[in-house]
């Protein structure tokens, strides 16, 4: 096993080292600031919320100085930033830190999905993918003792000391959040985890042996996966695991290789959940999620209406609310921090900051608002492709996984809460990152090309 905690052993003797190894304490920081802030330092529980910025600013810095940020998407999204920010200052609401806390998400955060896409290379992804996989095994556990734990004890504590972290779930339990300070970023550790060991579970013998798992290891990652979802009471969680596995289903019946070792894999997650369901582990957890469910599924229309309603809706309330301005109220005002600035929250001031599209449009306005959604989309779809290609062109099953992942989050995701920005940032550098290190790859701007 790699020893993840020697940040010399990770990076020693490769190009960009010093930069790799701010990735990997970006990485670190965004697994564990939760626990920071609910355990050891909750006196320092707001400060904490911007604990990886300097990485970001840092390695935003260093690109520009190198000129890895020399493409459309980097170059659109800081001068539009930069134009609300000002507009925001004149017109807006004039409050500068909000604006500032607004402007750093698209000026220093996104840039880094691209400085990751060039100083990570293979071997950088496979240990990370290894990282998120041997943590899955405590954080199963621990969500495990949240989940069945009174909400008074010292894992279920939320953020300053203060409460509980868990969210009303379902029969009494609360959704635990992990190490995080809240469920969704437990969640979005899951995504990582999902995508990664999909890969795993069909390219594992492929590999080699310092970053293979052996059988025995796979299929315990397996049943804490399969045990995650009814424990964790998430939707999003169960939603997000179908869309993996369609993209691995795709991938199988597309490249002829892959469809035996599609079948080892419906083999180890079968094996996984006879040992569950012999256990008798998650029985508890499995009633209150189907209970969730199906409450949720009631009051919102059932599955059609979940999706449309939560997902397809929430996307057309942002871009047909003609009551905002249409320069926007103000970059930042919809975000957790921004709102309770200017004495608000979330949903006081005309659209709903819990909704992505329509918090941009909220802030920024409709043409700004809807060129900083485009480039969020136009990326996505672009680093989509690409993956595809290195599916079918290079028989290259990472991009396309890490892509599962990626297109429900860089277009989409939250970027006003920072634990939700750093895992959708995570996702699109490790997508970039996986394609540019493909078989016979290189990377030019904005452009990714298959070298013939």
């Amino acid at each position: 096993m790699i020893n993840f905690f020697n940040l010399k052993s990770l990076t020693l003797g490769k190009s960009y080292a010093l930069y790799r190894k701010a990735i990997w304490i970006y990485i670190f920081l965004l697994i564990f600031e939760g626990a920071l802030r609910k355990w050891l330092l909750p006196s320092l529980a707001t400060p904490l919320l911007l604990v990886r910025d300097p990485i970001a600013i840092w390695l935003t810095i260093i690109g520009m100085q190198r000129g890895w940020l020399e493409n459309g998407y980097v170059k659109a999204m800081i001068i539009v930033a930069t134009v609300s920010f000002i507009l925001t200052l004149i017109l807006g609401h004039h409050n500068l830190l909000v604006a500032l806390f607004g402007w750093r998400i698209y000026v220093f955060h996104f840039p880094m999905i691209f400085v990751m896409g060039k100083v990570l290379t293979r071997n950088d992804l496979l240990k990370i993918g290894q990282f998120f996989l041997w943590i899955s095994i405590p954080m199963t556990a621990l969500i495990f003792i949240q989940f069945h734990s009174p909400e008074s004890v010292w894992v279920n504590m939320g953020v300053g000391g203060e409460g509980t972290a868990g969210f009303s779930g379902a029969l009494g339990y609360n959704r635990p959040p992990g190490t995080f300070s809240f469920t969704a970023g437990y969640v979005l550790f899951q995504a990582i985890v999902g995508c990664y060991l999909l890969y795993y579970l069909l390219m594992n013998g492929t590999l080699p042996k310092k970053y293979q798992f052996s059988k025995v290891i796979l299929i315990l990652l397996t049943a804490c996966y399969l045990l995650s979802i009814p424990t964790s009471i998430s939707r999003t969680h169960f939603f997000q695991t179908c869309v993996f596995l369609i993209f691995l289903f795709i991938a199988a019946i597309r490249e002829n290789k892959l469809k035996n070792k599609f079948l080892k894999f419906i083999v180890i997650t079968v094996v996984a959940g006879i040992i569950l369901v012999s256990l008798g582990i998650g029985e508890t957890s499995v009633d209150a999620f189907t209970e969730r469910f199906n409450n949720a599924s009631v009051t919102e229309g059932g599955l059609e209406g979940t999706l449309g309603d939560r997902y397809v809706g929430g996307f057309l309330d942002g871009l047909i609310n003609f009551q905002i301005p249409i320069l926007g109220y103000g970059i930042g005002l919809g975000t957790n921090v921004g709102a309770k600035l200017m004495g608000g929250n979330m949903y006081s001031f005309g659209f709903n900051g819990e909704v992505e599209w329509s918090r941009v449009i909220g802030e920024c306005g409709m043409l700004l608002g809807l060129i900083i959604i485009g480039v969020r989309v136009l990326f996505s779809l672009n680093l989509l492709k690409i993956s595809y290609r290195c599916l079918t062109q290079r028989y290259d099953l990472l991009p396309w996984m890490l892509s599962a992942g990626m297109i429900l989050t860089v277009p989409q995701g939250q970027w006003a809460i920072p634990t939700n920005l750093g895992f959708c940032i995570l996702f699109g550098g490790l997508t970039l990152a996986a394609i540019n290190t493909s078989k016979k790859r290189r990377y030019n701007g904005d452009k990714f090309f298959l070298q013939k």
